[in-house]
């Protein structure tokens, strides 16, 4: 496995960048973009399918396709080319940075306060680096790559 591409996946903490919904080069954003394809113009059938087939579920097309729109057009290079544009005051960047390391876990510090990350973040922060360390950062990528970002 290439670790220069797991890097490009990976933020310095961990967590896919390849999986969020604001990589440019994500599935998420590849998906929706497909789905805008799709459906085109759909607007104006989905008020005939509201009519049409009674279901109020059509009404709420404007919303989700406000929704399908912003995942389409999200355009994040990852964390480790641009500050996280998610956790606007997320410390990880600038910590590996200055210590010059590829992930949390390799940190003589890790874990350590640092990360400005509420106590869920911190607490999946901590699980994650540790899982690397303990299965190596390649096993770990491979299991993880296809997996679901928001369990």
């Amino acid at each position: 496995m290439d670790h220069e591409k797991i890097k490009r996946a990976l933020a310095p903490c961990g967590l896919s960048c390849e999986s969020c919904f604001a990589y440019v080069d994500g599935d998420i954003r590849r998906a929706s973009q497909r789905l805008k394809e799709k459906l085109g113009n759909f607007a104006p059938y989905a008020k005939f399918f509201e009519t049409l087939l009674g279901d109020p579920v059509f009404k709420a097309y404007p919303d989700f396709k406000t929704m399908l729109d912003h995942l389409a057009s999200e355009n994040c290079r990852g964390c480790r080319n641009e500050q996280c544009r998610l956790f606007k005051n997320c410390g990880v960047r600038p910590c590996h940075q200055e210590k010059q390391v590829d992930f949390c876990y390799q940190c003589d510090e890790f874990p350590c306060e640092r990360t400005n990350f509420d106590k869920p973040l911190y607490r999946t922060w901590v699980i994650i680096n540790e899982k690397i360390r303990k299965d190596g950062i390649e096993p770990y990528y491979e299991k993880n790559r296809t997996g679901c970002r928001y369990p």
